[in-house]
């Protein structure tokens, strides 16, 4: 599909909060073909939080979601992600349906910096891409835990990633089917809980990301 263009975001140059991993990371390809280092799951962190930094390949992302009753922060030591979020709708709980049951999603475009760090709040409509021809690194922090079996049962763990980056198209009906299951509306296709489209406002790109709190989840010690 073609993407969408962005607007350009501010470049934060926020570092990334220290943490210790765990010794017994998981290695995870995701449907949309991420390839996900679990460095921190609900296992050791005593279902505070998840954390997972990724590899993402040229044309992949996840489409338009929402998660029930977790919070997602994004960290790009690079830039070279579009993110996109609807900052102004929340869906409070898996039965609204943007554009079905509820109202249409108004997403706003930001084309990510380096050292950027981006706080999505359950229940708004978000999702990223990566437009570029080569693979970007992202860090992901989901809290509280809920999200580790998703990636488990829709992806495929591996001991070591492979070098070709692709989506695995017969894992992509589990994807979205299953999300419920993890507390998640996904959709099938871009437009399908979008009404509209804009650049990211100023307000939006400067919103709090919740540093603070995020550096409290990341000091948790292993379990």
């Amino acid at each position: 599909m073609t993407w969408p263009q962005a607007s350009n975001a501010q470049t934060l140059g926020i570092p990334f909060p220290n943490y210790i991993p765990s010794p017994e990371p998981e290695l995870i390809i995701g449907p949309p073909g991420e390839q996900f280092t679990f460095t921190r799951t609900g296992k050791n962190t005593d279902n505070r939080f998840t954390m997972a930094e990724a590899l993402v390949p040229p044309g992949s992302g996840p489409l338009p979601h929402f998660h029930e009753n977790y919070d997602e922060w994004f960290y790009f030591p690079k830039g070279g992600i579009t993110l996109f979020l609807d900052p102004d709708h929340t869906y409070s709980d898996l039965s609204k349906i943007p554009n079905k049951t509820a109202l249409g999603a108004d997403i706003q475009l930001i084309e990510t910096k380096p050292k950027s760090l981006y706080y999505v709040p359950r229940g708004h409509i978000h999702g990223f891409y990566n437009s570029s021809d080569n693979p970007v690194e992202m860090t992901f922090v989901w809290a509280p835990e809920r999200i580790s079996d998703y990636f488990r049962n829709t992806g495929e763990t591996v001991k070591q990633f492979p070098s070709d980056f692709k989506v695995d198209a017969t894992r992509m009906a589990s994807f979205v089917n299953d999300a419920p299951l993890y507390g998640i509306n996904q959709s099938q296709y871009f437009m399908q809980y979008i009404k509209s489209i804009k650049q990211a406002t100023p307000q939006t790109i400067a919103a709090d990301d919740h540093i603070t709190e995020l550096t409290d989840l990341l000091s948790t010690p292993l379990s």
